[in-house]
């Protein structure tokens, strides 16, 4: 059983309730930028796709629906095995996507230790891998190594996603400074707000992906580490790479 990581930048046009300067409950029409993550897994590609555009468009029954438009979708494909200190695991999906999800119900909310403030591509370079746990350790400057867990018992759900080669944003079309007479303000206003955001847009989460893949690890740059091992041989080795926490795991059918 395959799964896929989804990734998915939108603009979102929603109903806000809010007080205003009296104290009052007014609502207003607002739009932002969001970004969401989700794994789907299953037997089939397409379909894993179809049931995350789905998963993005669900609502709650509420009076005014929040509208989102989705304007750039990455996607990857996980690699088949749990990346571990212990040694690498074959994934069985769903109990995984068990353990992940009860593994968040009891995490700390100071993330702090987990290291996802770490320049990894800077501090687990591919062309400089530590020989073990302990040399990586003992090779971190001090700022960074204090800040981290470094429990062998203390166990974190990391997602590590492998980009591909950076590439500018396209340019957007031009917009004249004077407009034509009979030209359509409002209209032009609308396309020029059709796009994401540019600092949207170059987040790395929506930067287009090689691969991607689940470590649990005492902390993000053990788990940038074990992937630099585990990639070492393969056309991946040198990729820049990105480290998060797990985003939530589905099935493509309900079980």
């Amino acid at each position: 059983m395959n799964a896929y990581l989804f990734c998915a930048g939108s603009i979102v046009t929603a109903v806000v309730a809010q007080p205003n300067r009296n104290g009052q409950t007014v609502e207003t029409v607002q739009t932002w930028d969001g970004v969401s993550s989700a794994i789907f897994y299953g037997p089939d590609a397409e379909i894993a796709q179809e049931c995350f555009e789905a998963w993005l468009h669900r609502s709650e029954e509420t009076e005014h629906p929040a509208h989102m438009v989705v304007k750039k979708l990455v996607a990857a494909q996980l690699v088949d095995q749990l990346l571990t200190e212990a040694g690498n695991l074959i994934l069985g999906w769903p109990e995984i996507a068990q353990r992940t999800w009860d593994r968040l119900q009891t995490i700390e909310q100071d993330d702090f230790e987990q290291g996802y403030w770490v320049e990894l591509n800077h501090v687990c370079p591919p062309e400089q891998l530590s020989a073990d746990l302990d040399s990586l350790q003992r090779e971190l400057s001090d700022d960074i190594r204090s800040g981290l867990n470094w429990d062998p018992e203390k166990q974190f759900y990391f997602l590590l996603t492998v980009l591909s080669p950076w590439s500018p944003p396209a340019a957007g079309p031009e917009v004249p400074d004077e407009l034509p007479p009979d030209s359509d303000d409002t209209a032009m206003e609308t396309d020029k707000a059709a796009d994401l955001d540019l600092s949207v847009q170059q987040l790395p989460e929506l930067r287009d992906k090689e691969a991607a893949a689940l470590i649990q690890a005492r902390n993000s740059v053990v788990a940038a580490w074990l992937w630099r091992k585990y990639a070492a041989d393969t056309r991946l080795a040198r990729n820049e790479i990105y480290v998060t926490a797990c985003c939530p795991i589905l099935p493509t059918k309900p079980s």
